[in-house]
């Protein structure tokens, strides 16, 4: 008798998986939901002295952020960078475990930009903790991906996992504990 009202509770709350109608509602159940992919924007930021050499500087640049499935005890999360619309040849510079930055030459309309650029809020306020930014100058971009001094909810420095140049842009994988 108390065996029935504690498998329809545990039904209710979703707890046992064989209290499920049939196959098609079991397949829900066992795919863990992909996230969807978060589309951010770096808004390019040029000097403030403006001189006759410095050419046209691009308004904005794309990164695709992809985060993983919820696993339990952290989380990670790729993304990439769109810079093949104004540069070209994309190398890496730098890296160690904090931080990693790729070069790419700028095209020829944007070579004389001097500017900065970070992650965007919304359409008019800068994020104050940009784990990405880029500068451009003397003809290059350099796009960075920093981890310092920003941690995960437990404290802990978040961590690079992977640092590659895939399609020509720049890709990584980041993350840290829960």
């Amino acid at each position: 008798m108390l065996h029935r009202p504690i498998t329809a509770i545990a039904c209710t709350l979703g707890v046992l998986t064989l209290c499920l109608p049939g196959p098609a509602a079991q397949a829900q159940v066992s795919k863990p939901k992909m996230p969807n992919s978060q589309v951010q924007t770096l808004r390019i930021y040029p000097m403030l002295e403006r001189t006759a050499q410095q050419g046209k500087c691009p308004k904005e640049v794309k990164v695709m952020i992809q985060p993983s499935p919820y696993r339990e005890g952290g989380y990670d999360s790729y993304g990439k960078a769109q810079l093949q619309q104004i540069a070209e040849a994309v190398e890496f510079e730098a890296s160690d475990r904090f931080s990693v930055t790729w070069r790419a030459r700028l095209k020829p309309e944007f070579r004389s930009c001097v500017a900065t650029a970070g992650l965007v809020e919304n359409k008019d306020a800068p994020m104050s903790n940009s784990l990405l930014r880029m500068r451009f100058v003397n003809g290059n971009v350099y796009f960075i991906l920093d981890t310092t001094g920003i941690s995960d909810i437990n404290g802990y420095t978040m961590v690079i996992l992977q640092q590659k140049i895939e399609a020509g842009n720049p890709s990584w994988r980041w993350g840290g504990t829960d």
